[in-house]
């Protein structure tokens, strides 16, 4: 970026949500100190959302502002909290444990001017063991999936979003009472209201998998969310609970080999059957979350 340019370039706020996160942070912090961005227009806020580790310590080691809430709430809630305080025209989203690649703000407001756009979700690039673990490559198939779900379901999660201020001052932030969804329903939201959602392939992050327990925990805080999704939509409950029930059935194994063939995975037999497995369980966790969520009054 020229000197012109970087003169002229808008102001950037990257907000980053945080509870115990002493282990990783830092890293996405490292990252973040090391845009190509502007630093004088680039500012970083972290919301530590009732972190009972080392986490608020390891993040005022780094040159960004620390907004310490009590209690725990929501990670949405958080990140209200960080666009509250925020001074910038756009807004960048991503989680603590993300590492953004050095080009990752420039790449993304590029995408946002090139398009005339007024949303972008980046690509997410996931980290696998090697051999890769049969969940860590479920987790990658199946979450933060934006170069398929912003073109045909113009939704995108705030591991890796931009979105320009306006957009924001119109349609309101996120459900703060939300616990999963509530990026979903936020861009969902801004698309209904007319404001352009496009996908941003070279705005990168990357994430590492995650292996089983991990995931099952997040498939069941997905799945409750899921519910709440649907009724938005006006989703009948006769097509709800077929959704539901289709989550105890396996996934068909020939989609899940060309999803894997898609992505360059396909390996041994034996491995293709632990992914399989893996994508059974993470379905079943889904599946319960919808049933938990009906129980606690979301149906």
């Amino acid at each position: 970026m020229s000197r012109s340019d970087a003169d002229q370039a808008p102001r950037v706020s990257v907000i980053v949500p945080v509870r115990n996160a002493a282990g990783h942070v830092e890293r996405c912090l490292e990252a973040l100190c090391a845009q190509t961005w502007p630093a004088d227009r680039l500012e970083v806020i972290v919301v530590d959302d009732g972190s009972v580790d080392e986490t608020r310590g390891r993040v005022r080691n780094h040159p960004v502002e620390l907004i310490a809430r009590r209690g725990v709430g929501s990670p949405y809630a958080a990140r209200n909290a960080g666009i509250a305080r925020a001074r910038g025209e756009i807004l960048a989203f991503t989680d603590s444990d993300c590492v953004p690649d050095k080009h990752w703000v420039e790449r993304g407001v590029a995408a946002l001017d090139a398009e005339s756009a007024d949303l972008a979700g980046g690509r997410v690039r996931f980290r696998l063991s090697e051999p890769a673990r049969g969940a860590e490559v479920v987790d990658a198939l199946h979450n933060l999936d934006h170069d398929r779900s912003i073109p045909l379901r113009g939704e995108a999660k705030t591991g890796n979003l931009f979105v320009r201020r306006r957009v924001l001052l119109a349609v309101g932030g996120f459900d703060g009472e939300r616990r999963s969804g509530g990026d979903v329903a936020f861009t969902r939201r801004a698309v209904g209201a007319g404001y352009a959602l496009v996908y941003a392939a070279d705005a990168v992050v990357e994430k590492p998998a995650r292996r089983l327990l991990p995931l099952l925990r997040k498939q069941l805080r997905v799945g409750r969310g899921q519910l709440q999704l649907w009724r938005e939509q006006g989703i009948p409950d006769r097509e709800i609970l077929r959704r539901s029930l289709r989550c105890l059935l396996p996934q068909r194994p020939g989609h899940l080999r060309e999803e894997l063939a898609e992505r360059g995975l396909e390996r041994s037999r034996t491995w293709w059957v632990r992914v399989w497995l893996a994508a059974w369980a993470a379905s079943l966790a889904e599946g319960m979350g919808h049933t938990l969520a009906w129980l606690r009054g979301g149906g």
